[in-house]
C-alpha cells in the first residue's frame, strides 16, 4: 500500500541521501559496505579506513618490471644502467634528477625502450666511472632503428652535406614529433609509433653534431598547405622548420604550389655526401619497403642533376621563409 503524498521508494532514497551526507562529512575516512540481513533486506554500513604504514606499503609494492637484456643490444645497454644504478645504491628518482629527466624516462632507458642521447650517455659515464655508455651509444641506438631505416641512419650519421627533396611529406630531418606520430599512426606500422618517433628525433641530432651536417631541403609548397587541416600539428611543424632555418647549416626552399611540371613531381629522394671521403649515396623514397639505397654513380649523377633543376624552380630561402610565416599566422 502506498501512502498518499509519498512516492514509492521515497524513504529509501531519503535514507541513502542522509547516509551519504553523514558519510561525506564523517572523519576519519570511511568506506561503505552492503550488508544483507536474514529477511533479505539490504542496508549500507560505513567502516573507518585504517591508515596504511608507509614502511609496510613499501614492502608490498609491485616489484619492478623484469629486464630482458637478451632480446636486443638496446635492452642489454639499458640493463647495464639498472645494474650500475643498483650498485651505486641510487633510486630511479635520484638518477632521474641527475639526468634532468622524468623517472619514467629512466625506466624506459633501463628497459631498452629508448636509448639515451650522447650527452646523457656522457653523464652516465661520469656518474658511474665508466666509458661504456659513450662508446656503445651509437650501437645501442642503431639496434632500435627499424631495419628499413638503418641504411638511411648510416649515411646520415656520416654525412657532411645532405640534399633532400620531398613532394609529399616534410623532409625527415625537419619533421616535428607530432607530425611523425601522425604519419606512423596512419601508415603501415602503427604499432611502432613510439619506436619510429624516438629514432626520428635521434637521427635529427646530426644537425646539431660537432661538426653538424649541412642540410639543403626542398619541399613542395602543398606539403605545408596540406598541414593547415590540422592546425595544432601545423603550428608545431612550421615553428620547427622556421627555427631550423635560423641555423647556419640548414637551408629550406619551397616550390610554388602552382608549378605543375618541375622534375621533382616524379619522386622524393635524398643525396648524402660523406664527410670522410666525399663519396655519394642516395635514398630513393617509396611506400613501405619500396624505398631503396642507391650507390650507382650514374643514377646518383641523374639525381644530382634533377636536384639542381628542382632547386632552380624553387623559391629562394627568404621567399620560402615568408610563405611559411604567412601560413603560420593564418592558423
Amino acid at each position: 500500500m502506498i501512502r498518499r503524498g509519498r512516492s514509492p521508494g521515497f524513504g529509501a532514497v531519503r535514507g541513502r541521501f542522509h547516509l551519504s551526507a553523514r558519510l561525506r562529512f564523517r572523519s576519519p575516512p570511511f568506506c561503505a559496505r552492503s550488508v544483507t540481513d536474514k529477511r533479505g533486506r539490504c542496508t549500507l554500513r560505513s567502516e573507518a579506513l585504517q591508515p596504511v604504514d608507509p614502511e609496510e606499503a613499501r614492502t608490498v609494492a609491485r616489484p619492478p618490471k623484469p629486464l630482458t637484456p637478451d632480446r636486443s643490444f638496446a635492452q642489454f645497454y639499458g640493463s647495464r644502467i639498472r645494474q650500475d644504478r643498483d650498485e651505486a645504491g641510487m633510486t630511479l628518482e635520484e638518477l632521474a634528477q641527475k639526468l634532468h629527466c622524468d623517472p619514467s624516462q629512466v625506466s624506459r632507458y633501463e628497459h631498452g625502450e629508448r636509448v639515451p642521447g650522447i650527452k646523457t650517455a656522457q653523464i652516465l659515464d661520469l656518474l658511474f666511472g665508466t666509458s661504456y655508455y659513450t662508446e656503445h651509444n651509437a650501437v645501442a641506438a642503431n639496434s632500435r632503428i627499424p631495419v628499413r631505416a638503418r641504411p638511411i641512419a648510416h649515411y646520415e650519421s656520416g654525412a657532411a652535406m645532405i640534399r633532400s627533396f620531398s613532394h609529399g611529406t616534410v623532409v625527415g630531418l625537419l619533421q616535428s614529433p607530432s607530425y611523425v606520430r601522425a604519419l606512423v599512426r596512419d601508415g603501415l606500422m602503427p604499432q611502432a609509433i613510439d619506436e619510429v618517433s624516438d629514432e626520428r628525433a635521434r637521427r635529427q641530432e646530426v644537425l646539431d653534431g660537432d661538426p653538424p651536417a649541412k642540410l639543403q631541403a626542398i619541399m613542395d609548397e602543398t606539403v605545408i598547405r596540406r598541414l593547415t587541416s590540422h592546425p595544432e600539428i601545423a603550428r608545431q611543424q612550421i615553428k620547427l622548420i622556421l627555427d631550423r632555418m635560423e641555423k647556419w647549416n640548414v637551408q629550406v626552399q619551397l616550390v610554388h604550389q602552382s608549378n605543375f611540371s618541375y622534375p621533382g613531381l616524379q619522386c622524393s629522394f635524398t643525396i648524402y655526401e660523406s664527410r670522410e671521403n666525399g663519396s655519394l649515396a642516395a635514398w630513393h623514397d617509396g611506400v613501405g619497403k619500396a624505398g631503396r639505397v642507391i650507390e650507382d654513380k650514374a643514377i646518383i649523377a641523374d639525381l644530382l642533376e634533377s636536384y639542381d633543376l628542382i632547386r632552380s624552380a624553387a623559391m629562394s630561402a627568404a621567399e620560402s621563409r615568408d610563405v611559411l610565416k604567412t601560413i603560420q599566422e593564418s592558423l
